[in-house]
């Protein structure tokens, strides 16, 4: 395996979590969809209600956006840092 095929697969990894964050993102935005589904249009709270759950759902998909860029940047960094020790040719304990 060459290291282009090495980086792809790291990448690929990385595409697998932003599919799973997409798939949490839109189970909450669901569950907070169910729950304004609870108040009556016509209540006096309901469009304030409806910005706060929209601004739940956009703070969730901010904070799984970071968590996944995240990791995979980590995850990035460390495969090329084995990836420069092992053509250097260091040894790890």
């Amino acid at each position: 395996m060459n290291v282009g095929d090495l980086l792809e697969d790291v990448a690929k990894e990385a595409g697998v979590e932003i599919g799973a964050m997409k798939d949490r993102v839109a189970t909450y935005a669901a569950e907070r969809a169910a729950h304004l589904a609870t108040i009556p249009v016509t209540d006096p709270g309901y469009n304030r209600a409806l910005r706060v759950e929209r601004n739940n759902v956009a703070m969730q998909l901010g904070l799984d956006t970071t968590r996944t860029a995240d990791a995979a940047d980590a995850r990035i960094v460390g495969f090329i840092q084995g990836l420069l020790l092992f053509l250097a040719g260091v040894k790890t304990a």
